[in-house]
């Protein structure tokens, strides 16, 4: 197995970057309605909502998809018969518990895509944040024009993973200029990297 794992949210600063082009380097993890249009090497969505619209396809019949149990599922065949369950369940959000996935499975090194947290700036004295997500304007997705979600929970989730595996390097891959947490700021296992090096790096492209 690779050393090396790729962690995807979804959050727009991952814009153009294909899942493809990186499982070359190392496992996919990512998350929620990236099954629409890429092939993870594994996929994780906790909102029952996403879940059953995953259920819809056949693509859980040809793929790893990873949820939270939930008695709902039981009345359909193909969540009940081809989607994986976590046990325990953590009661995270998708991109954390995706990322305690990969931790788990003791990848040397993490990179993590579209963890954004911060929304588009709005009005920024008073807290305003637009949604910020790859997938807006879509099935089980906030409207464009609506408030980004605090992203507390998404934070101390990711935070939690960094510090429960010191023996992993993670690298938050985002642009020069985006909105570093002051609460990651003291995790020595955690580096910011920018997008376009980890672009050389790895010899991928961002695609329009």
């Amino acid at each position: 197995m690779s050393n090396v794992a790729f962690v995807l949210g979804n959050g727009e600063s991952r814009q153009g970057i294909r899942i493809a082009e990186l499982k070359p380097h190392g496992k996919v993890f990512a998350c929620n309605a990236v099954y629409r249009t890429e092939e993870p090497d594994y996929l994780v969505a906790v909102d029952p909502k996403m879940i059953l619209e995953i259920a819809e396809t056949d693509y859980p019949k040809t793929h790893e998809v990873w949820s939270n149990y939930n008695h709902q599922y039981s009345k359909n065949e193909n969540a009940k018969n081809h989607i994986k369950w976590f046990s325990p369940s953590l009661g995270w959000s998708s991109g954390p518990t995706a990322l305690k996935m990969a931790a788990d499975k003791k990848f040397s090194t993490i990179y993590i895509l579209g963890f954004d947290y911060q929304g588009h700036v709005k009005d920024e004295k008073n807290k305003r944040f637009g949604f910020n997500n790859v997938f807006k304007d879509t099935r089980n997705y906030k409207k464009s024009n609506e408030e980004a979600t605090y992203y507390g929970n998404w934070m101390s989730q990711t935070k939690r993973v960094i510090n429960d595996y010191k023996n992993i390097q993670f690298l938050r891959v985002v642009p020069k200029t985006a909105f570093k947490p002051h609460d990651l700021e003291f995790s020595e296992n955690l580096k910011h990297l920018d997008i376009d090096e980890f672009c050389r790096i790895h010899n991928v492209q961002r695609h329009k």
